[in-house]
């Protein structure tokens, strides 16, 4: 028999997921109904926000993969690669993650000022 943790850590997970979406759909709500009742356009002033968003959005997951990569490749380089040592090391993925994932956004800023200028 499962104890009590057991059912309360994934029904408090699963309430504060939901809670979090509830919010956030209903804050959503209501700051495009003031714009509407102030004469404003919703979708015009919420969606300039960020230009390109599908190029940021995919190169963004394409650094995440690059950066998965290069850190298994990591992994292998600096704690070898024996089959009978089973250890993870989790701080080359973390460290290439950020760094791929950061560099792919310093390009999606660089690509959109240079379209921005002309």
């Amino acid at each position: 028999m499962g104890s009590l943790e057991d059912i309360i850590v994934p029904v408090a997970l699963f309430a504060m997921i939901l809670g979090i979406v509830y919010v956030s759909i209903t804050a959503r709500h209501r700051q495009r109904m003031a714009m509407i009742d102030k004469g404003m356009d919703p979708r015009g002033e919420l969606d300039q926000g960020v230009p390109m968003r599908g190029l940021r959005n995919g190169l963004f997951l394409l650094g995440i993969g690059l950066g998965l990569f290069m850190g298994a490749l990591l992994e292998r380089l600096l704690y070898g690669a024996f089959p009978e040592e089973q250890a993870d090391h989790p701080l080359p993925y973390f460290i290439c993650v950020l760094m791929f994932g950061g560099a792919s956004l310093i390009v999606h800023h660089l690509i959109v000022r240079r379209k921005q200028q002309g």
